[in-house]
């Protein structure tokens, strides 16, 4: 899953947001891992069978007052076509600097 519009700089900031929105009382949240990120978007790993919830937690409104707004953008079946993913838009930024 690939998504953007993501603030964190570091990968540890990044899973303790994603984290915190998978949070349910009571219950074990999924695993996940920050593949790879890049200024406001990030590749993150989860598994089929809890991409919904994911999906829909990372989405869906902030845990708590104040937490940035996310949205999840693409999901592919293996790493290769979101890591192009961010290839491409490094490329396309580095060009519109241009």
């Amino acid at each position: 899953m690939a998504g953007e519009h993501l603030p964190p700089s570091s990968p540890r900031d990044w899973e303790e947001l994603l984290a915190l929105r998978l949070h349910r009382p009571g219950e074990t949240a999924p695993p996940f891992r920050v593949v790879r990120s890049d200024g406001r978007r990030a590749i993150v790993a989860i598994g089929h069978r809890a991409l919904e919830r994911g999906r829909a937690a990372w989405n869906g409104p902030a845990p708590v007052p104040g937490a940035p707004a996310l949205a999840t953008r693409r999901t592919w079946g293996t790493l290769v076509g979101a890591k192009a993913w961010m290839r491409d838009r490094s490329a396309s930024a580095v060009e519109r600097s241009s």
